[in-house]
């Protein structure tokens, strides 16, 4: 799914009717706005006032393209609040008023958004390659924002890495007029935390599952049978079960390493056999591996793991193989479902409930989940409630870099934190950073991996920040709501699983096949030249014994993503 919007600036006043459909996003630049959208992406008409670019589904009839709900409104503002009211997906709505303009990315963050602004016009696309190609210009990377990002690669902000180039703010009304951008939100995170009595833990599971049934349902209408990656572990089988409970079609895929620690076949087989679906099987093999192939192709910023090159290959590779229409993941799941490894939730319900609330059954639950010991947590509890209310601090990470780290404050998250939050609740400031934390790392219909990642949907997203932060760790185990939503469904054997392998002997291995390679590829590379890495201890993190267990291998994989992010957008 791709689209593109050209808005010219013109000294009259910016154009006063919706924009038309260009024939190609190489012929947007015009007199007039016009907007382009690839074969695959849905285009509605909002009345007079607008049209939005994507997919969007009611509430109510998820299965209901439902921009018909709000075709009567004349007036952009109320069309924008309807919108984000009644009906939630992956879109761009585009509202005209006299000489206004108003963008509206949906509040999921799914499907970023991208801007570029040149002196005749305002270029908007889903592909920041668009952007460039839409009136020729050569892109340039933003080597300050480059070295900026570097410290914080989870941090998704609305500043990219290129020269130019911004992202629109989810859920926030951008507004065009004589020139000058302005924004105001339509949705905010802080109007979905946990207000009044808390639903018990049957209630608060039913309502997820619900949840997910409508929205694996609308993504299955739309974009096709999936196959479905998955490892035995929670958030893809959450995705699985509901599929199932639907009775939709789809198939399974898991990728397995060499070594036995990262491979999770057994896993996988039961519960494909379990729900009898098709499974693919694949295999990480580090001769496949390239260095110098670049998985963030045509995004913004170096965002995903260079590894991800071989599981993109594999998993499309299964997708042929099955038949499948799209290729779905479990990604941020974790974060989604509230896996917190602290006293926050104890905390949290003693503030909200009382001394005299059930808090030390919470407690308990936390000892099972963090594997901490009694005394331990009730100090760690203590601190807690003790300490001063606050967002969890987000540490920059220097290391092999040659850059200073901006402060946080300096920085503009896509999501801003939500400033109302309860004294009882104050946890979901820590849910909330998790949410952020995984952003980056989820796919929406538009991303060049050609892979989706349903769990940050809307509604869910809207859900789980509802939902108190200690009823997620309810019997003593992680992602407790998740698990009991669908275990009807799933196999009894996984319904308590905690633990899962990884692909690390495969990183670890590809790191020691190519030492060489990094190390010739940063010391002559953009990276080094622009001087935001530390080619000394590089030199030192490269001699990294690979068996043993040190981040800094993971931490060298990255900055090899980015010197080739970087190298392929300078042609």
């Amino acid at each position: 799914m791709q689209f593109a919007i050209a808005i010219p600036l013109s000294a009259g006043g910016l154009p006063r009717q919706v924009p038309e459909a260009a024939a190609d996003h190489l012929s947007l630049c015009a007199r007039t706005a016009r907007y382009w959208a690839g074969g695959a992406t849905p285009v509605q008409r909002l009345g007079y006032c607008g049209l939005v670019l994507g997919h969007v589904f009611g509430r109510d009839a998820p299965g209901d393209r439902s921009g018909n709900h709000i075709t009567e409104v004349s007036d952009p503002d109320a069309a924008a609040e309807e919108l984000v009211a009644r009906c939630w997906g992956t879109y761009l709505a585009v509202l005209t008023d006299g000489d206004t303009i108003r963008l509206l990315p949906d509040p999921g963050g799914l499907m970023p958004v991208f801007y570029r602004m040149t002196t005749t016009h305002l270029l908007v696309a889903s592909d920041p390659r668009l952007l460039f190609e839409a009136d020729g210009a050569r892109p340039a990377i933003d080597l300050a924002a480059l070295g900026d990002y570097l410290t914080r690669p989870d941090l998704r902000t609305t500043t990219t890495c290129l020269e130019g180039v911004r992202e629109l703010r989810p859920g926030c009304l951008t507004v065009l007029r004589s020139r000058a951008l302005s924004e105001h939100a339509i949705w905010q995170a802080g109007e979905f935390l946990p207000r009044g009595p808390s639903p018990g833990v049957a209630e608060a599971a039913q309502r997820l599952r619900q949840a997910a049934l409508s929205v694996m349902s609308a993504w299955h209408r739309a974009l096709g049978p999936p196959v479905v990656a998955v490892s035995g572990g929670v958030d893809s089988s959450l995705i699985c079960g509901a599929l199932a409970a639907a009775a939709l079609p789809f198939s399974c895929v898991t990728l397995a390493t060499r070594d036995p620690g990262g491979d999770e076949r057994a896993a996988a087989r039961q519960l494909a056999g379990h729900l009898g679906v098709r499974l693919e099987e694949e295999i990480y093999a580090p001769e496949d591996f390239d260095p110098f192939q670049c998985a963030s192709s045509g995004l913004p910023r170096p965002s995903r793991k260079s590894f991800l090159t071989r599981v993109d290959a594999m998993l499309a590779k299964a997708g042929r193989q099955s038949g499948a229409a799209s290729i779905w993941d479990g990604n941020g799941g974790d974060n989604l479902f509230c896996y917190l490894h602290s006293p926050a939730p104890v905390a949290d319900r003693i503030l909200a409930e009382g001394l005299f609330s059930p808090w030390p059954m919470t407690l308990l639950d936390m000892c099972g989940v963090t594997g901490s010991d009694i005394g331990k947590m009730v100090r760690a509890t203590v601190r807690r409630l003790a300490g001063r209310p606050g967002f969890p601090a987000w540490p920059a990470d220097t290391r092999l870099t040659a850059v200073r780290a901006p402060g946080f404050e300096a920085l503009s998250p896509a999501m801003p934190w939500p400033s109302d939050i309860t004294p009882g609740h104050r946890g979901k400031q820590d849910h909330f950073a998790l949410i952020m934390r995984a952003q980056l790392h989820c796919h929406g219909p538009a991303n060049p991996a050609g892979r989706f990642s349903p769990l940050m949907s809307q509604p869910l997203l809207e859900l789980c920040l509802a939902l108190p932060t200690w009823l997620w760790c309810d019997g003593g185990i992680n992602r407790s709501l998740a698990r009991k939503a669908f275990a009807a469904e799933l196999p009894r054997s996984l319904h308590r699983r905690t633990s899962k392998a990884g692909p690390d002997s495969f990183l670890r291995e590809i790191f020691d096949r190519n030492r060489k390679i990094f190390r010739e590829q940063l010391a002559s590379g953009i990276l080094n030249q622009a001087g935001l890495i530390d080619m000394c201890a590089i030199e030192r993190a490269l001699q990294t014994d690979r068996n043993r267990d040190d981040p800094v291998i993971y931490r060298v994989l990255d900055l090899v993503e980015a010197e080739n992010w970087a190298r392929e957008w300078m042609g």
